[in-house]
């Protein structure tokens, strides 16, 4: 009999879900808004919902379902399932693995959803092959996930790879973690979007004017990307900026971990493409020692908004196969 895997991908925008057959082709999927405005046991009940659309839209015997596996935002507890914490959702010390599994009676893995992501390249993408892997997201924030011979790597924290969170700049600007100059605060979407619309809130000339006054409401990457593309000086500076000073944090972390690999995506990566990475790249290779990069590829990320779902599935399988072969023995 075929067995099926859930993989969910919880954000503070969207909840996405996949149902994944035994070669980890899609079956079903079902998405939705998060709406994290809501009270945890709204938002709760929302990717249950979310969860049973897609088990549904796939047309198979839930018996076949072997375990789900969900990507969050943390900080949490992997071992226990709890949510800790999440900047952009309502939940706080939530049970999140436990009430799944009583929900759908199935077990539950609990990641953080860089790291269900960054797993996803691992094992189905870019990384595949490969075994010491730092894999870093660059969109509205700064993700990162390590993989460390073989295996997913968290740490003593439980919570490590918080790339987006080294200081880059002291003193720099505010980040949303409460401290200065973290590379998140330097040059994720977030930091690109504000320097540009500080630069010509003080009089700089840019194609993307008519965005200043528009309050919070964050510059798209596109926006970004296509201005850069025409030649907007303001937007080309700032962008550039934003990748040197990614470079300078992954050569600081390629220092420190040696990886074979790093993985880059993302919202940012997506959008600004190969003359972006390639910065980046040379920035990275001026801080690394060089028998450090001699050999380190760089890639792009290859599965896309998918990393996150095919990451969760995954893991999931592979913990249920882990607890079978434990229940045999």
């Amino acid at each position: 009999m075929n067995s099926y895997v859930l993989g969910i991908d919880l954000g503070g925008t969207k909840i996405d879900a996949a149902l994944f057959d035994e070669s980890y082709n899609i079956v079903g999927r079902h998405r939705d808004k998060t709406e994290a405005w809501r009270c945890d046991e709204e938002v709760f009940q929302r990717i249950v919902g979310v969860a049973s659309a897609a088990i549904k839209s796939a047309a198979v015997d839930p018996a076949q379902i072997t375990a789900f596996g969900i990507g969050s935002p943390g900080p949490l507890d992997p071992d226990t399932g709890y949510i800790i914490n999440t900047a952009n959702l309502p939940f706080k010390n939530f049970p999140l693995g436990p009430r799944l599994s009583e929900e759908f009676q199935r077990r539950v893995v609990v990641h953080n959803d860089v790291d269900a992501g960054v797993y996803g390249e691992f094992r189905r993408g870019a990384a595949s092959g490969a075994q010491n892997v730092l894999g870093v997201f660059i969109g509205t924030g700064i993700g990162g996930g390590l993989i460390i011979n073989g295996g997913l790597y968290n740490g003593f924290s439980k919570n490590a790879g918080e790339v987006g969170h080294i200081v880059i700049k002291a003193g720099g600007p505010r980040c949303g973690c409460g401290n200065r100059g973290c590379m998140e605060s330097l040059a994720s979407r977030i930091a690109i979007a504000r320097d540009i619309k500080k630069a010509i809130k003080r009089g700089a000339r840019s194609k993307l004017a008519r965005h200043a006054g528009k309050g919070k409401e964050l510059l798209s990457s596109k926006d970004i990307k296509k201005a850069y593309d025409d030649g907007d000086q303001l937007v080309r500076k700032i962008v550039h900026r934003a990748a040197r000073y990614l470079g300078i944090g992954l050569g600081s972390l390629v220092n420190v971990l040696g990886p074979e690999m790093i993985v880059l995506g993302g919202g940012v990566i997506e959008a600004m493409g190969e003359d972006f990475m390639a910065r980046i790249d040379r920035a990275m290779r001026k801080i690394a020692f060089e028998f450090s990069a001699t050999n380190l590829r760089v890639v792009k990320a290859q599965l896309g908004d998918d990393a996150g779902v095919i990451g969760a599935a995954t893991l999931a399988r592979e913990s249920a196969q882990r607890a079978g072969a434990d229940e045999r023995t």
